[in-house]
């Protein structure tokens, strides 16, 4: 194994990875002050519909503008091969999705008319990424859309939103920068939790640019990177953005920054950019973001430790896993013996009867049987209420991150 250290940026090249080009600088901001994140694990990732890998994330978080990258360039063929044809993420529980699809279609709806009022032309309308499609018949209804296009790298995943399009919608197989077509110039152009995923976040917001009409806006919304969180885990989160980053690359591509602003509820960690044509002038007053690159290590660091901490703290138990979404998933990926030595799951209506092969109860069921600790794979977010609900009947709870930091386990 031979280390190469670029500004501060610690890469290793393993033979198996095959990835020969580093990133030498920030590609938000071009500064060399960054710093090399830890790996959760050492020979795994997980991609965000649940799929592990078999290489380690290595990541990278720039001190001056706050933007989080991979230490590795992405090939074509490896963002190809990762969004194939059995790439799923939005088909596992379809209630979920379309509960999820609502209320982001709600408070992009809200976003808008705050922003540009009630009168907005939203007409034509393209998302770019639309997975499932269940939120692009959300907006096209919501918007009042006369002409909706949706482009989905995913071949499955297109499949099903194409089944589910209403007679507005059209669905096309592909990625958002090989999108051709010229019989419609559009109004709105939006990407939820897409640009996050791409290869040249600067080539992407071009094809944005290039579908929408001369006064045509567009919609970005990406996890808040200001946030250290999980979406530093995924292995198809190719760029964490801050503001400050995400404002330096929409303006290099002639686009300027209208509004931002953070998503709440239960989509708090997210957030909303509006865009439009034209370059505007920066803000080049010195950011700080060295401390988000010090609460990022110590997030990942935490993550790095759980496989470990788990054989130790939890050797002897018999517990159960409350959640079977991507928490749960991001354990199977970095502390799989969490999930191995389980005995079951516990989610409020479940819609699958295994998962991992484990099998899945009701919350009701589980609090008919005596007293079994229990794992919460919940987002942090959701924790306290979690917490407060199974401890309310006498049911001992943990946060799986506890199990790293065990600052609360017995």
């Amino acid at each position: 194994m031979t280390e190469l250290r670029y500004g501060g940026l610690l890469a290793s090249i393993c033979g198996e990875l095959r990835l020969k080009e580093y990133i030498f600088k920030c590609p938000a901001c071009g500064s060399v002050d960054c710093r090399d994140l830890p790996v959760p694990h050492a020979s795994r990732s997980m991609v965000s519909d649940g799929k592990v890998i078999s290489n380690p994330l290595r990541r990278g978080s720039c001190n001056d503008c706050g933007h989080g990258f991979h230490a590795q360039n992405f090939s074509e063929e490896q963002i190809k091969e990762i969004y194939s044809a059995d790439y799923s993420i939005g088909l596992r529980d379809a209630v979920a999705e379309a509960a999820r699809s609502a209320e982001y279609g709600r408070q992009i709806e809200a976003f808008l008319t705050h922003h540009l009022g009630k009168g907005g032309n939203f007409s034509k309308i393209i998302e770019f990424g639309c997975g499932s499609g269940t939120l692009l018949n959300d907006l096209t209804n919501r918007l009042g859309a006369q002409v909706a296009t949706g482009v989905e790298p995913s071949s499955r995943v297109a499949a099903y939103a194409r089944s589910i399009a209403g007679g507005r919608i059209s669905i096309h197989e592909g990625f958002a920068e090989q999108f051709e077509e010229s019989a419609h110039s559009y109004n709105l152009c939006l990407s939820v939790n897409v640009i996050e995923h791409t290869r040249n976040p600067h080539g992407f917001l071009q094809a944005c640019r290039r579908v929408i009409d001369n006064t045509g806006n567009i919609i970005v919304v990406c996890p808040d990177g200001e946030i250290a969180g999980s979406e530093l885990l995924f292995y198809d989160h190719l760029s964490n953005f801050t503001s400050a980053s995400l404002a330096m690359i929409v303006a290099g591509v002639n686009l300027r920054m209208i509004a931002n602003s953070p998503l709440t509820g239960g989509l708090q960690g997210f957030r909303i950019h509006l865009l439009r044509s034209g370059g505007g002038a920066l803000d080049n007053q010195s950011r700080a973001f060295g401390f988000l690159s010090q609460q990022r290590a110590e997030y990942v660091n935490t993550w790095s430790r759980m496989q470990d901490a788990a054989d130790r703290v939890l050797k002897g138990w018999k517990y159960g896993i409350f959640g079977t979404g991507e928490y749960s998933d991001l354990l199977h990926a970095y502390s799989p013996s969490v999930i191995e030595n389980a005995e079951f799951f516990v989610r409020d209506q479940p819609v699958e009867t295994n998962f991992y092969s484990k099998p899945v109860i009701s919350t009701k069921d589980f609090l008919s049987f005596p007293k079994m600790p229990l794992i919460a794979a919940v987002h942090e977010r959701s924790w306290p209420l979690v917490r407060d609900r199974f401890r309310s009947e006498d049911v001992p709870i943990f946060h799986s991150l506890e199990i790293a930091r065990q600052d609360a386990m017995p």
